[in-house]
């Protein structure tokens, strides 16, 4: 799965959170969340921060998470600010 979703898993895991609260915290429905994990959902650059945020990812997460993203031609620009 080279949408970004194993990254996101990781950090679900670390942080002891469920797709049930990113879902609510992103103002998503849980089917968006299902979307995103199977690499349905154009994950966008404001979705992508705001993940990063939600989750409270690490530098190195997020550059995992772009990797993973920018590999599945989720953006339409290779160049992120990583904040």
């Amino acid at each position: 799965n080279i949408n970004g979703w194993n990254t996101i898993q990781t950090i679900l895991k670390r942080t002891k959170k469920n797709q049930s609260y990113l879902a609510e915290k992103l103002g998503m429905t849980p089917a968006a969340i299902t979307q995103i994990k199977n690499g349905e959902y154009r994950l966008r650059e404001f979705r992508f921060q705001k993940i990063c945020e939600v989750l409270g990812a690490t530098k190195k997460e997020k550059k995992e998470l772009l990797t993973e993203v920018v590999n599945a031609r989720f953006f339409g620009r290779k160049e992120i600010e990583i904040r």
